[in-house]
């Protein structure tokens, strides 16, 4: 070993007279990390970084972070991380080497040892404010969204009105689909910082999940005057414009995006949502061009695929967008480890807590001031449609897909491993009607159609007995089709990537639904989507009975409603009550062989 490290102390002497001292410094460097104790390797290293940075090696001051700025901004990451590295190797104890070095280190995207060297400036200076902003966007680069949240939270407590750490817990929070908190992060920090334009847009989006549309495009606009040619304030606009039902504008919008930005498939994707293309629409050829761009982020390759097989499903090429589908599907997919077992074991789990026979169920004295009517079912089985008919009715307000009652579930069923006593379902029931008493308006009636919910079918027989529930029943083959060509908002749908996935989890949800159907014999209502379009007005009245509800003519125009609608199915509830939608599969047939052949062999 000794022979070794004098032969190496020889070689690094050598390159430092030759004018070679970051050739030096990286070779004392690899040295060190298998001798980190080792003085005269230190000795060496001291001379090595004077000789290249001409400055003493110690103590660690401003003049040093000069140096590493200019080399990061001349050279790039690499030398200036080796530089860092060396200065922490001379200065272990200097928690602003330690924190420069994280904030490097995560600029070139090396998480683990970026937080690494983070939480070592932090433990050395716990007041450190810029090392642990630069933690918690290391955790989050890193995929520790909710330590990412600790780690922000802990900077606030000492900090309370520092911009950057304002800012990301808001970021953060929205992530984390925390929205009323974000939104309140946001708020907090535009205060401060009230010419932050990208924040503006950030927030005007955690608005728009508040379902406090008005706010959000009044913020878009007010940023618009501000920059009238901001791209991403002109597509999250049009989105607003969209679930209006405002297609003329919204189109206006995105193509207005797409002009300042031709290498925005995001804004391309969104134009599919507003409009239909057609053969000799430039567009196609020009997001086509993208295909083999890698500069391209992942989720703007994801909406590129999606808006050209849109794109070329408009013009009847069947094939191509069965093609860009599936890229975009596979590359959904590779953001997520998703197995069918895990949905398996989630519905099983539900199914045994909220089974009839399992746990006891509410028995209000009193009724709820504001009534729940759920309609639920699988993802694009016509649920859109079902609470767009229902909301057009004077006693109703449709609420859209409300996360409430999941996210109750999820705090009662994490405390215990069998079904929920008495005090659990009090506390999901009264947290789920402040919920429906917070939604704006004063109708009796509120309609939740958040299709998962079908889930917590037994839930809601416990703890909401007075609720009633819709269950849209469609055609399998489109409904599995539909799921598997929408790109949806919440990349946590794994199923929906694979159709083989798809599939599956269709026959977990038709089986759930058959338990729930023998344990709760009147529990539901079965709507048939087909019998809804080719005659809506018996089954459009069946369902207003089912649910206490007069009859009202309103509800057979649904496409006069003007209530925003933020869905996948935004134009088709805008085009009326129609026929069609669910043989669309039919023209991609030859692709779809093993979907129409499992369903056909459970016929």
């Amino acid at each position: 070993m000794s022979f070794s490290i004098d032969k190496l102390l020889r070689s690094a002497k050598a390159e430092i007279k030759a004018g070679q001292p970051t050739q030096a410094r990286s070779t004392l460097l690899q040295a060190l990390e298998k001798f980190p104790d080792n003085a005269r390797l230190l000795t060496a290293l001291a001379e090595a970084q004077q000789a290249a940075i001409s400055l003493p090696p110690r103590p660690f001051a401003a003049p040093h972070l000069h140096h590493f700025l200019a080399v990061k901004q001349r050279f790039g990451l690499a030398p200036a991380i080796e530089e860092m590295a060396a200065a922490v190797r001379l200065n272990p104890g200097s928690p602003w080497a330690q924190g420069v070095l994280g904030a490097v280190l995560y600029d070139a995207k090396l998480y683990p040892a970026a937080v690494r060297h983070l939480r070592l400036a932090l433990k050395l200076d716990p007041n450190f404010r810029e090392a642990g902003v630069n933690l918690a966007n290391a955790l989050n680069g890193a995929g520790e969204t909710a330590q990412a949240l600790t780690a922000i939270t802990q900077v606030l407590k000492t900090h309370a009105d520092f911009p950057p750490a304002l800012l990301l817990q808001a970021r953060l929070l929205a992530k984390l689909q925390q929205d009323t908190q974000s939104d309140q992060g946001f708020t907090r920090y535009l205060a401060l910082v009230p010419q932050d334009i990208e924040a503006a847009i950030d927030h005007a989006a955690i608005l728009v999940n508040l379902h406090r549309l008005p706010e959000a495009k009044a913020k878009l606009l007010h940023v618009l005057q501000t920059q009238p040619t901001n791209a991403r304030a002109m597509g999250n606009l049009g989105n607003i414009l969209l679930s209006e039902g405002d297609l003329a504008a919204a189109t206006r919008q995105f193509e207005a995006a797409l002009a300042l930005n031709p290498r925005a498939p995001i804004a391309f994707f969104n134009l599919g949502r507003a409009r239909d293309f057609t053969a000799d629409d430039p567009l196609i050829a020009q997001m086509q061009a993208l295909t083999d761009d890698t500069s391209l982020d992942h989720d703007e390759q994801v909406a590129l695929h999606f808006g050209l097989a849109k794109a070329f499903e408009d013009i009847g090429d069947a094939d191509q967008s069965f093609a860009h589908l599936t890229r975009a599907n596979d590359l959904r997919a590779g953001q997520i480890s998703y197995h069918i077992d895990q949905d398996r074991a989630v519905l099983a789990d539900l199914r045994a807590r909220f089974a009839a026979h399992a746990g006891p169920a509410l028995h209000p004295a009193a009724p709820a001031k504001r009534r729940p009517v759920f309609v639920l079912g699988m993802m694009r089985s016509g649920t859109t449609l079902m609470e767009q008919i229902l909301s057009s009715h004077p006693m109703v307000h449709g609420a859209g897909e409300m996360e409430v009652l999941p996210q109750l579930a999820a705090l009662e069923t994490a405390r215990t491993s069998g079904p929920l006593d008495q005090a659990a379902l009090q506390r999901i029931r009264d947290g789920y009607l402040a919920a429906l008493n917070a939604e704006p308006g004063d109708q009796p009636v509120v309609v939740d159609k958040l299709p998962a919910n079908f889930r917590l079918i037994g839930l809601i027989r416990k703890a909401l007995p007075e609720a009633r529930i819709l269950h849209m029943r469609r055609d399998p083959v489109a409904v599995c089709w539909s799921v598997y060509k929408t790109m949806f908002t919440n990349i946590g749908i794994g199923y929906a990537h694979k159709l083989a996935d798809t599939i599956a989890y269709y026959d977990l949800y038709e089986a759930m639904m058959a338990d729930w159907r023998a344990d709760y014999p009147d529990g539901f209502m079965d709507v048939d989507y087909e019998a809804l379009t080719r005659n809506p007005e018996p089954t459009i009245r069946a369902a207003l009975a089912y649910c206490d509800l007069p009859f009202d003519p309103a509800c057979l125009a649904p496409q006069d409603n003007q209530r925003s609608v933020r869905t996948a199915s935004v134009r088709q509830v805008r085009s009326g009550i129609y026929q069609g939608s669910s043989g669309k599969w039919k023209a991609f047939a030859p692709h779809l062989a093993p979907l129409i052949q499992h369903f056909a062999a459970k016929d």
